[in-house]
Parts: C-alpha cells; sequence; structure tokens
C-alpha cells in the first residue's frame, strides 16, 4: 500500500542523507521509517535485498513515487497505482503463474509481517521495522506450532541455564518455590 500509494519515493531510495537506506513514509501513521539496506558484516557488505534491488534497478522513473503507472499516453502524467487496480493485476499473474489463490496483495503485506515475527524480532525491533506505533503489529503473530516450537526451545534453554548456574540443593537455604503450571 505504501509504494503504491506513493509513500515510497526514487528520493527516498538510497538518498543523499541516507545512502544505505529507504526511507518509507507508513500510509496510516505519517511514521517515517529509515530501513537499511546494507550493513558491513565482519568487514564485508551484505545486502539485505539484493534480489528486490536487482528488480528496482530495471524499473523506470516515472515520477517522484518508486512504483508508477505511465500515463495512456507520452503526454500525460505518471500516476500512482489504484490498490484495486493493482491487486487484479496481482490476480491475473497469480493465475499465469499458477500461484495458489492465498497469493494476493494483502498476503504479500501480511506475509512480510509474518516473516518480522517468524524471526522472533521484540514488538520494538518489529515497529520499528514495520512504522506500526500501535498495537496493531500484535495483529500480525499468528499463533503457529512453528513459534510455539521455537518459543519452547527459548524457554527450555532459558530454564537449563538457570539449573546449571543454580546453588545445589544441599546449598540452598532459601525454601523452593513450587510453580503452579
Amino acid at each position: 500500500e505504501n509504494v503504491l500509494a506513493g509513500y515510497v519515493t526514487w528520493t527516498g531510495y538510497r538518498g543523499l542523507s541516507h545512502p544505505n537506506q529507504i526511507r518509507i513514509e507508513h500510509h496510516k501513521t505519517g511514521e517515517m521509517v529509515l530501513h537499511p539496506l546494507e550493513d558491513a558484516i565482519e568487514g564485508e557488505t551484505v545486502l539485505f535485498y539484493e534480489e528486490a534491488e536487482q528488480v528496482l534497478s530495471h524499473l523506470p522513473k516515472l515520477g517522484t513515487g518508486l512504483i508508477m503507472k505511465p500515463g495512456r499516453t507520452e503526454k500525460d502524467v505518471a500516476q500512482v497505482w489504484d490498490i484495486h487496480t493493482m491487486a487484479r493485476h496481482v490476480r491475473k499473474l497469480r493465475e499465469l503463474l499458477g500461484l495458489p489463490d492465498t497469493f494476493t496483495l494483502d498476503a504479500c503485506r501480511h506475509g512480510g509481517m509474518t516473516e518480522l515475527e517468524e524471526a522472533e524480532l521484540t514488538d520494538g525491533q518489529g515497529r520499528a521495522l514495520s512504522g506500526h506505533k500501535s498495537k496493531a503489529y500484535e495483529g500480525y503473530a499468528k499463533r503457529t506450532e512453528k513459534r510455539a516450537l521455537a518459543a519452547t526451545r527459548k524457554r527450555y534453554a532459558h530454564r537449563a541455564a538457570v539449573e546449571e548456574n543454580a546453588p545445589t540443593p544441599a546449598l540452598r537455604t532459601e525454601p523452593i518455590k513450587r510453580r503452579s503450571w
């Protein structure tokens, strides 16, 4: 939605004041997010979105917006996409490529947010990347078996570390507090 509505601009992509980032304006909150595109890791530059940047390198710059709809004639000015029109194009592409009916424009947005959740980011980290201010970010946290397993593993590792560092029972002076589950 942000890209199609013109909230992500060419000047915001690797701009002069932020050459390693893309500036995204969250269309609902007005929040400006500087999203990192690369970083130096162990002395090497790592591009976080190399494939996406390859695609962007082939896009025509029709106007301020990163992705714009060309005018009907050469004299017409390019315009931002209407989300419903773009959704129709996505449906047509989905059919041509034989993708499942669940592949929608909305699913792409939700998929990106779900990916943030599955990366086990804190709420603060997820909000920093998504531009969400409210509890709306929590709505993307699906209760999946994969997440439950990751949470259980984290809890298990934490408890094992606590028990490993605890004094032996013979040396304990305080009563053992039992937790009720």
